[in-house]
């Protein structure tokens, strides 16, 4: 992940120099783009779509196409074109076992089939991939998609990522792009609540959502919680360990 990271970090500090490139050095700067690409669905995404590869290698839509188009070719990714209603079609872009090897993937991980995708995820998988992008830009590090942690056992509740604040503390993601129940959502907060202080899996959840008013309504109406067969009462110090954000304005901060 901090290769990742850094891969991230030196893309930007090239891009200015872009246009001064010598043919080797731009191959070189193409060789760098793929790696971290093959590495960034290696690690858990798997499958991706061009937008999320143009922020990811903060280039334009139209260079990020050529490098998925080279992928491709080279038989590191695979495409998945679907239609997505109206008329409009997507294609999406899966790492091949190759890739996958190539950049020493989690060894649970599967490469991508085309056909298989439930086009019903895809929305959270890329808004998930776009929160993580902007968390890794502003120094969160050993993200974990939930990929990889529903193949791993002792969590009930599965969280949508993990990943470390640049304070050290470790943080649970939940992309929440429609709300739960009451019921429902108190099951959660009791599922993560155990997690947190009785497991140590983790010290915090971040909710980010483009529905923060109504989260934070909901939040406030649940009073308790039931944890191993205990009716345990929230208080101020449970509530801190949920922070809620606004999807359209989080920018990676703590």
């Amino acid at each position: 992940m901090v290769i990742l990271q850094l891969g991230i970090l030196e893309l930007n500090k090239m891009s200015s120099l872009a246009l001064k490139m010598t043919p080797q050095e731009r191959m070189a700067r193409s060789v760098q783009k793929k790696a971290i690409l093959a590495g960034f669905l290696a690690s858990g995404e798997v499958y991706t779509t061009l937008k999320v590869v143009a922020v990811l290698l903060g280039t334009s839509e139209r260079n990020a196409l050529r490098l998925l188009q080279g992928m491709v070719k080279e038989k590191l990714l695979r495409i998945d074109e679907r239609s997505v209603g109206y008329g409009a079609r997507i294609k999406i872009y899966g790492a091949t076992n190759f890739a996958l090897c190539l950049s020493n993937a989690h060894p649970m991980i599967e490469e991508f089939h085309v056909g298989k995708l439930n086009l019903s995820f895809l929305n959270h998988h890329i808004h998930t991939q776009l929160i993580r992008i902007k968390a890794e830009r502003n120094g969160w590090n050993g993200w974990v998609p939930g990929r990889v942690l529903y193949k791993q056992a002792g969590m009930k509740k599965i969280p949508d990522a993990l990943a470390t604040r640049p304070d050290g503390h470790r943080a649970a993601f939940e992309v929440e792009l429609n709300l739960k129940s009451k019921s429902r959502f108190s099951v959660v907060l009791a599922q993560h609540l155990s997690q947190i202080v009785n497991q140590r899996k983790y010290d915090l959840v971040y909710y980010i959502t483009p529905h923060k008013a109504a989260l934070d309504r909901a939040f406030s109406a649940v009073q308790y919680v039931v944890i191993d067969g205990k009716k345990i009462t929230l208080n101020d110090s449970h509530k801190a360990r949920f922070k809620t954000f606004d999807i359209k304005t989080w920018k990676g901060e703590q």
